[in-house]
């Protein structure tokens, strides 16, 4: 790429970047300023309580709370839109995290913090997992793929990441079973450990470092082993000391993937739940 065309890419790039922090400040001033208003309302009904202000106070705080849900539900129509040219998925997810929050404010002002019977208690439970989920993986986009960037050398979907996992760990084995009882022993007893070793997944997490970074220093912790091998066998250990470590790595690399699908199955299960329970919830107070 031309110098010109790196200027300009990278001009691109910050333009982006600022829209997307303007957009997002203007939904935390939304949202700031509506959490003001719906905690003023709350907090003046109560100073002067009246049965009827007060039921008025908690139905409209219901409805408030459902449609903001729903409008913050509509997330996968907007993605659709924003294919579309309707404005940039950045801008809707912001607002799907500024509005989730103001729908949240709104669901514990009209509960006023308690359980109630069985079904408000089911669906303030549900409700509060849904909220939960969605910080989570607000946390999980903000985080896990810069972390995943780092790591890889290249980027790669889950079954890529599976499939050359198999092959590494069918190479072990190969060069193992091909070898003494001395390096069979080294490879099952030790590099296999380390291919699944939860300290090793997180030096990689710590320290954002790439497999050719750690590659150098995890072959001398091992380096004691290979005057137990035969020096015809010492090329071949190396070779599986670098395949143990690629596998961890991989461990590692699937492990922040499966939690940004995970997070993402789990919200929208508890998401629908929720939804039924406050079906159930409005047609039993309108109608009982």
């Amino acid at each position: 790429m031309s110098p010109a065309k790196s200027l300009v890419t990278g001009a691109r790039v910050s333009s982006s970047r600022r829209q997307a922090k303007a957009a997002e400040r203007i939904w935390q001033v939304i949202a700031l300023l509506a959490v003001v208003a719906l905690s003023w309302w709350y907090i003046a009904a109560h100073r002067q309580p009246s049965p009827n202000r007060y039921r008025g106070l908690v139905l409209a705080l219901g409805w408030i709370g459902i449609s903001l849900s729903v409008l913050v539900a509509g997330l996968s129509a907007r993605k659709r839109l924003a294919y579309q040219g309707v404005g940039k998925m950045s801008v809707w997810l912001t607002g799907h995290i500024y509005l989730g929050i103001v729908a949240a404010f709104a669901i514990l002002y009209h509960s006023a913090f308690r359980a109630g019977g069985p079904l408000s208690a089911w669906l303030l439970a549900f409700f509060s997992l849904t909220i939960a989920s969605g910080l989570m993986g607000w946390f999980f986009s903000r985080k896990l793929p810069r972390l995943l960037t780092a790591m890889e050398e290249s980027p790669a979907i889950m079954e890529d990441l599976l499939a050359v996992r198999a092959q590494c760990l069918q190479g072990m084995l190969e060069l193992a079973s091909a070898g003494s009882p001395e390096f069979r022993e080294l490879v099952h007893q030790h590099l296999m450990k380390d291919a699944g070793s939860w300290k090793r997944m997180l030096r990689f997490y710590r320290r954002r470092s790439t497999l050719a970074q750690e590659l150098p220093a995890f072959q001398k912790e091992r380096a004691a082993a290979l005057g137990r091998l035969k020096p015809g066998e010492r090329p071949a250990y190396q070779r599986v000391t670098e395949y143990a470590l690629r596998v961890n790595k991989m461990n590692a690399e699937l492990l922040l993937q499966r939690a940004m699908r995970g997070w993402l199955t789990f919200h929208i299960v508890t998401t629908g739940t929720m939804f039924g329970l406050a079906a159930v919830h409005i047609f039993t107070a309108l109608y009982y």
